[in-house]
């Protein structure tokens, strides 16, 4: 059971956004596109808070998040009977719908609703009886770390729902489980302590104040006696009571609080570590628990955040939920890059989301080189962290126009949140440019005048009896002898000659300046920059190899 989407309305910069989610969800865009307004809205929608004015994009309108829950039916013996028979009726193809929903800021807690949705009757149920309770067993309260979050809330003391509390819940099953002789040992000295304080062997001091009390109380009230009980407590109370202390190399031991931020950080991310190991081995918890982790890279160094990273997804493979943001590539690398949310604002300055790569993909999965665009799309990491996306096909772009971009222009290409992406051939720019569209890009491409005679063409950017088209080829007809290049059954340059294909359209180009500056004009319009002189190394005088490139 999972969270499949939500639907956030309203709330801070989300006036209206759809997020899809699966068990591991980074989520990345730049400062102030919204981000942790997601995380709020999702965390809200399974915890209820009172929503102040700011939450409100618009104050007047309701802030609505709804939630689409799949896998439900298997989960529903979680709840008790009454509460099944409350939410059965509403399951339509194993999915629930909720909506969580303020109408007012700053009203009183029982205002806020938790809707459902009657898919009998395709509207929404108000606040059906017991709703709430059931999603809190199926969605325990969600474990939510703000970038900012005192780490010492989470991990320097026991809390219901924080991760030291999750581990010591972990920990203690397992010594129920597997160390009956330490339980028995614990309840026997709890109950000589309970004979100390209230039973047979109570302390002397503790009777006299008792019988001193009542006699008080009796030059009052006569006849009424005083009782002093001391609840003794469990083994679970007991270890509710944990705190966390460091100590250093030397041995000395600190409170976890007086260690600066970078430290209380790192300890944090290990203890979730922990936690993923945990949960692994341990017996799976009654539903699922969303973790919420707002930048989880912060203070840590690139191996940490690998191995915290890895830890995340060993969670997300358990019944844990994983939902973070962040603005490293290294939780956002070429695995995760098909399924990560970007985000930013629009003109207007709402926060909205891209569809994700992986879907735009799979709407083109008939093209026969699709392998070749998704490796594209998984090996450019910054991608997911730039506003403009500019597609080459050549190796010698891809190591020289960064240092050209940053001398004509004076800044970076990731100043100026431009990302470069190597195509693996000619054949998978124009999928690419689809793709990337798709999901909300305005990509461009740099290609070579081959190009436009062979891929152009076949994807229908240009019509194949363009006269420019028919004037070039004419050009190879009568000239293949001459130059010495080989010429395939469309009449243009393949392997063979003297000259190589590539040769063979620079000379071409360099014949037919006309004509090429006139395609290049066409496909313009299409986003595709072509190199006039047939490719970037003839425009630079350089040949196609590494040490010329160097």
């Amino acid at each position: 059971m999972k969270l499949d989407s939500v639907n956030i309305n309203n709330f801070c910069s989300c006036l209206s956004v759809p997020v899809d989610l699966s068990d591991f969800n980074p989520i990345v865009g730049y400062n102030n596109s919204g981000k942790s307004n997601i995380l709020r809205a999702i965390n809200w929608l399974l915890k209820k808070s009172v929503l102040t004015k700011h939450h409100f994009y618009i104050t007047n309108d309701p802030v609505t998040v709804e939630g689409v829950i799949s896998g439900i039916t298997a989960s529903l013996p979680l709840l008790p009977a009454n509460q099944q028979a409350q939410v059965l009726p509403y399951i339509n193809n194993d999915r629930l719908i909720i909506r969580r929903r303020q109408d007012q800021p700053n009203c009183s807690a029982k205002d806020i609703k938790l809707d459902v949705f009657d898919p009998a009757t395709n509207t929404w149920k108000p606040n059906p009886t017991g709703l709430d309770n059931a999603i809190g067993v199926l969605f325990p309260e969600p474990i939510y770390i703000e970038a900012m979050d005192d780490a010492a809330d989470d991990v320097g003391k026991f809390g219901t729902r924080n991760t030291i509390g999750l581990l010591l819940k972990y920990t203690l099953e397992q010594i129920k489980t597997h160390n009956a002789t330490a339980v028995n040992t614990v309840q026997q000295a709890i109950q000589t302590v309970g004979n100390l304080l209230n039973g047979p062997n109570r302390i002397n001091q503790l009777a006299s104040l008792e019988t001193q009390a009542t006699t008080a109380l009796g030059a009052f009230f006569p006849g009424l006696a005083v009782h002093l009980t001391i609840e003794t407590p469990e083994l679970d109370e007991l270890i509710k009571g944990a705190t966390l202390d460091l100590s250093d190399a030397a041995g000395t031991q600190r409170p976890f609080t007086s260690y600066g931020h970078g430290a209380q950080r790192t300890v944090q991310m290990a203890m979730i570590q922990l936690l993923a190991q945990q949960a692994v081995q341990g017996q799976p918890a009654p539903g699922t628990v969303i973790l919420l982790i707002d930048e989880p890279e912060l203070y840590l160094h690139p191996q940490a955040v690998e191995i915290l990273k890895e830890s995340l997804q060993m969670l997300s493979r358990a019944n844990f939920q994983v939902i973070f943001s962040t603005h490293s590539p290294l939780f956002a690398g070429k695995e995760e890059a098909l399924n990560t949310s970007v985000v930013y604002k629009t003109a207007s300055g709402e926060t909205a989301v891209r569809q994700k790569l992986a879907s735009a993909a799979t709407s083109f999965s008939a093209h026969p080189h699709q392998a070749g665009m998704i490796f594209s799309l998984q090996n450019s990491t910054f991608l997911l962290f730039s506003e403009k996306v500019v597609l080459v096909e050549g190796k010698t772009e891809a190591m020289l126009l960064p240092d050209m971009y940053r001398v004509v222009r004076g800044t970076s290409l990731g100043r100026n949140k431009v990302c470069m992406v190597s195509a693996t051939g000619s054949s998978s720019i124009p999928p690419l440019l689809r793709i990337l569209r798709a999901v909300g890009f305005t990509p461009k491409a740099i290609v070579d005048v081959d190009f436009v005679f062979r891929q152009a063409i076949a994807d229908g950017l240009i019509v194949q009896n363009d006269p420019d088209i028919g004037a070039c080829k004419a050009w190879f007809t009568a000239n293949a002898t001459a130059e010495d290049f080989a010429l395939d059954a469309s009449g243009l340059p393949q392997r063979g000659g003297a000259l190589s294909a590539e040769e063979a359209f620079e000379v071409m180009a360099a014949n037919m300046t006309h004509a090429i500056q006139n395609l290049r004009t066409k496909m313009l319009p299409h986003d595709v920059w072509v190199w006039e002189k047939g490719a970037i190394e003839a425009h630079l005088g350089i040949q196609k190899n590494d040490p010329a490139r160097i």
